[in-house]
């Protein structure tokens, strides 16, 4: 029996991927293969929060500890023959031949060796072959375009500066006075009438993603944002960016990055190591502090 919320929120090879309506996450926010080409997706509970749920229905292919590094690995057979979902940083509290639905309670999150110190506990998911399962390459691309771009219509806020509401020794949450909307970011801004959300670890991993649900315009839409972007590639209304490694000082000080996660009303501030910081709570840093590899600052 589902435990909590869950909302559509990809598609691939027939099967529908969900995620928590509390949680955030992110198709890009990781320097990994295939968060660089859209086959995979992160989902965070909430802040402090540690159960991982299914986000899939199917039965338990696997279930079990990695060998040679302290993780664990669940695979779930989907209901299309031939296709199955890898979750990755959940210790089990369900067995092989298990039938689970989206949002049953599957296992709890671990600390993972693949994280680093900012790195949040979460779930990492895959859809992949049913007989390749555990490569860190091979997963199929995933198809946000009906399920979660579909949310992100309408105008945006356009915060131009922020504060700092929490203060910790791995990262700073910066939050904007503005109301975040479901499955947006604080960074959304306009280019030519087009609303955008930004995604991703910036520019620590060096590269992220754009969202608009105007993807029916996407020859207009291209050329406005490879004005101040440089684009990988486009899969419908996501913009996949390459970002060079400018500096992020902040009064004065040097931090690696900005986190910035789907459905997170949060802008994660990240040291260069733990502990490496100033700023204290309702100290205001302005955008163009935190995005230096932009050109251009749209409206």
């Amino acid at each position: 029996m589902a435990v909590c919320q869950v909302t559509p929120i990809a598609e691939c090879r027939g099967a529908t991927l969900y995620a928590h309506n509390d949680c955030f996450l992110s198709f890009t926010n990781s320097p990994y293969y295939a968060h660089r080409h859209l086959s995979s997706v992160d989902l965070y509970p909430r802040r402090g929060v540690r159960t991982a749920f299914s986000p899939v229905r199917g039965k338990v292919l696997e279930a079990r500890k990695l060998k040679l590094i302290d993780d664990y690995v669940i695979a779930i057979e989907t209901e299309n023959p031939g296709t199955c979902v890898k979750l990755l940083h959940a210790e089990p509290e369900v067995k092989v031949g298990d039938r689970v639905s989206p949002g049953d309670v599957i296992g709890r999150l671990v600390w993972s060796p693949f994280f680093d110190f900012w790195t949040d506990p979460h779930f990492h998911v895959e859809v992949r072959p049913v007989n390749d399962w555990l490569r860190a390459k091979g997963g199929y691309t995933l198809d946000p375009r009906k399920p979660l771009i579909g949310k992100l219509g309408g105008s945006y806020p356009v915060p131009r500066s922020f504060r700092v509401e929490k203060a910790l020794s791995q990262y700073i949450l910066l939050a904007s006075d503005s109301p975040i909307p479901a499955f947006a970011t604080p960074l959304t801004f306009t280019l030519d009438g087009i609303s955008f959300v930004m995604e991703g670890g910036l520019p620590h991993y060096g590269h992220g993603a754009l969202w608009t649900d105007s993807a029916q315009q996407q020859n207009r839409v291209l050329k406005v944002v490879r004005e101040s972007f440089k684009i990988d590639f486009v899969h419908d209304g996501y913009f996949h960016f390459i970002c060079s490694g400018e500096k992020i000082v902040v009064k004065g000080h040097e931090y690696r990055g900005i986190g910035l996660y789907l459905n997170d009303p949060h802008i994660k501030l990240i040291p260069k190591r733990p502990g490496e910081q100033t700023l204290k709570v309702g100290d205001e840093i302005s955008r163009e502090e935190i995005l230096p590899f932009m050109t251009e600052y749209p409206e």
